[in-house]
Formats: structure tokens, C-alpha cells, sequence
């Protein structure tokens, strides 16, 4: 541990770029006093959001030139939203990163409508984790052994296009005739874990197995939800007794058909930044990237925060990517066709549920990033929430344990108002 400290200390002072030291001075004097912005392309609260918030907080110091770095939600489309921004509008100058989708490259591989990115010329940075996905259902729904999963009307739920909350279900139907049912338009994960707790959707087919244990021990425990499949190259040593959806190909063909299709499962939790970053702040980033999930203070937190951590760099992200360009362009059709013929699908638009809570601050977390007001928690985004306190805008560093408020929102807070 004391080599590898000495090894992140080297990469943030610009040593360890694999350029010369004038390149490296000239990384650190761009870096210096610069304001980064971390770009997570989901709403607050789930998984993506949860393992960006904390990178952002550890990364931003072992970058040369030690910038701020901020964290910021763009959610929509199943973050295809803010992959097109990557491409076309945020800025190319190392100051813009982002965590998008592990699914979002097979909609440009398949030709899926509205992508306007090339993702072998995005700045892949890498990926925290290479992970494994399931299918869960609420246990009020019993569907407490393989045969009824396959057998059984489902109904889960989805974010949009791209996401694997939509694709996954998809592709079990088409390829093993499962009968799920999509309910899609929630604004992000923790939306549709609410939607399960309320009984509009049974379940949720495309979940992170590391944010499943990071944001929801407590169901696990309590046994409210039923692990049903898992979806990787592999099974999580977690889940020795989960079927694997590798195993349930009826012949080979079918097998490298599901292959491609989750080997996006490698890239887990991928960062990103716009294409053509310069190639020594491209370098420095992707150093000081994997120097933090190495980082004890990182280590530490990421434990307790109960994240999965298993990186794989920016090179290996993009050897993925180029491996599923490769592929034969028959299994590529197979595929595509598999993940995006709806017509075995039921898909219907998300009714979202606007939740009203009143009464006293009884906790604020995570740097008043979450609030709990009358037995009711919500996630508090900087920009995208309203607060006034005394009918004068405020912002949520104002708020304080105790006052009186009302608010409104989802799993986010559209508005806050207190007294």
C-alpha cells in the first residue's frame, strides 16, 4: 500500500503521465483553480449517482493543478441525454467527465434513434466496477423460484431507452420468452424502487447487484425482494445459487448473441469525457482515475458506503468497445433485434407520482443532499430544487434540523418550502 501511495502521489504531481515533466506542468497549470464538473446522467438517490458523488469527492485531489470537481444530475433517456451533451456541447478541454449508462455504446451499435455520439472517439476514462445486473421482484409478488420468473406476467420497471432497466427486459423476452411487462419514463433508480414500495410496478430487471446491496441492504435483510436472475459474463461470487442468463442459452449461437449483448456488463460503472481532450489531460485523468479507486481514503469510504469496487481502465473500457464493433455483423443484427423488438413486450409510459410531505427537518444527509421532512425522505438537487425559507430563495445549505416545511417532489425535491 505504501509503493501504491508513493505511485498516487507521483500521478497527481503529473510525474506519473507517461510524458515529459514540461507536459506535466503544463497538465497541473491547466488543472490549477479550474472547476471540474462530474456528470451523472441519472437522477439523484440511485446507483450511478451514489458511486459518482463519492468519486468526485476523492479524484478532484490527486488530479495535477488539484481542481474543484462538482457533481451535477442530467438526467434523461436513460443518460443518453448527457452522452449527446458529451459529444456535441460540453467542453473538449478536460474540465467535463461523466458517468453514463454501461448499456449506452449498444445504442449506437444498433442504430438505436436520437444517439448523436460516435463513442470510439469519446475519452473513455474507465470504469469502477465490472458488474453484474439482476432481475428483482417485491416479495408480495412471489415469484420465488426460476420456472416463475420465466412463466409469470411481470410488470417492472425502466428509465428510458438504453438503460438496462429497459433493454434487459427485452431481451429475456425475446430470447427466453419471459412475459415481463415495461412500465418506463421514471426519472432514475430510486424511482422505481419507490414505485415497487408503492405497488406500481412488481419488480425491476437490469439492477446492479453493487447498488442493490450499497442502496438497499435493508431489503435484503428484511427479506422484501426476491433475486431472481443475474446478468453477466459471469456470476458474483455473492450469488452462487442465482441462475446465470448465460446458462439458459438453448445453443451456442444464442450464447454469443447474449455475450455481446452483456458485455457491457465489463464496463460497470463507466466515466467519460468529451472526444479530442487533449491527450495529456486525457492521460492525467485516466492515471489519477484508477489512483483513486486505490486510494485509502477512497478505499475506506467506498466500505463503508457498502460500494463495490473493481476497476478497469480507460484502455480496457475502450478495448471493449472496440471488441463490440468487431463482432460479426449477423450476431450484431441478432442482437440488436433481440434488445429492441418491442413487439413481445408490453410498454407503457410511467404514471409519475408526486409525493406531498409536511411537517419538521427530523435528518438531513450527505451535505444536505438528502432530506427527511414528516417521515418522508428526499434527495435535494442544488440546481433543480426550489427552496425558500421565510418566502425568500434559499439555498439547501440553509436548511437545519428541526423547521418547519413542506415540500413536494418524486424521489427528488421539486420544492422546498420551510419556516
Amino acid at each position: 500500500m505504501k509503493s501504491y501511495l508513493k505511485l498516487a502521489v507521483l500521478a497527481a504531481s503529473g510525474l506519473a503521465l507517461g510524458g515529459t515533466s514540461a507536459q506535466a506542468d503544463a497538465v497541473s497549470d491547466f488543472y490549477k483553480g479550474k472547476r471540474m464538473e462530474m456528470l451523472i446522467g441519472y437522477s439523484s438517490g440511485g446507483g450511478y449517482d451514489t458511486y459518482a458523488r463519492l468519486i468526485a469527492r476523492h479524484w478532484a485531489g490527486l488530479i495535477p493543478g488539484k481542481p474543484s470537481m462538482i457533481a451535477r444530475n442530467v438526467p434523461g433517456a436513460g443518460s443518453m441525454r448527457l452522452m449527446n451533451e458529451l459529444y456535441n456541447i460540453r467542453p473538449k478541454d478536460g474540465t467535463a467527465v461523466g458517468t453514463v449508462s454501461r448499456g449506452i455504446v449498444h445504442e449506437e451499435l444498433w442504430g438505436t434513434k436520437g444517439v448523436k455520439f460516435k463513442a470510439a472517439e469519446m475519452t473513455w476514462i474507465g470504469s469502477a466496477n465490472d458488474e453484474v445486473s439482476v432481475c428483482v421482484t417485491w416479495h408480495t409478488a412471489n415469484i420465488d423460484t426460476l420456472d416463475k420468473f420465466l412463466k409469470s406476467d411481470i410488470i417492472v420497471g425502466g428509465t428510458g431507452p438504453g438503460a438496462d432497466t429497459d433493454t434487459f427486459p427485452q431481451v429475456l423476452n425475446n430470447v427466453l420468452s419471459t412475459k415481463l411487462k415495461l412500465v418506463t419514463g421514471y426519472p432514475g433508480g430510486n424511482d422505481i424502487n419507490l414505485a415497487m414500495e408503492r405497488g406500481e410496478v412488481q419488480g425491476r430487471c437490469g439492477w446492479s447487484w453493487s447498488s442493490v446491496i450499497s442502496t438497499r441492504a435493508n431489503w435484503l435483510k428484511g427479506k422484501q425482494i426476491d433475486i431472481n436472475l443475474q446478468m453477466s459474463m459471469a456470476k458474483h461470487p455473492d450469488l452462487p445459487n442465482v441462475p446465470l442468463v448465460l446458462d439458459l442459452a438453448r445453443d451456442p449461437r444464442e450464447k454469443k448473441m447474449l455475450e455481446l449483448i452483456f458485455a457491457r456488463q465489463a464496463m460497470g460503472r463507466p466515466y467519460v469525457a468529451p472526444p479530442k481532450v487533449p491527450a495529456d489531460r486525457a492521460a492525467a485523468l485516466r492515471t489519477t482515475f484508477m489512483a483513486t479507486m486505490k486510494d485509502p481514503g477512497f478505499v475506506k469510504a467506498s466500505t463503508q458506503a457498502k460500494l463495490e469496487i473493481t476497476p478497469v481502465s480507460g484502455d480496457a473500457v475502450q478495448k471493449i468497445i472496440a471488441d463490440m464493433f468487431a463482432a460479426p455483423k449477423d450476431v450484431i443484427e441478432a442482437s440488436r433485434v433481440a434488445a429492441s423488438d418491442a413487439s413481445k413486450t408490453q410498454v407503457s409510459k410511467a404514471k409519475i407520482t408526486i409525493i406531498k410531505a409536511k411537517g419538521k427537518i427530523e435528518s438531513l444527509a450527505s451535505k444536505n443532499t438528502k432530506v427527511t421532512i414528516g417521515g418522508t425522505t428526499y434527495s435535494i438537487s442544488g440546481s433543480r430544487t426550489k427552496i425558500t425559507i421565510d418566502g425568500k430563495a434559499a439555498k439547501r445549505t440553509a436548511l437545519k434540523t428541526g423547521m418547519e416545511c413542506s415540500a413536494e417532489g418524486t424521489s427528488e425535491a421539486k420544492k422546498i418550502d420551510c419556516k
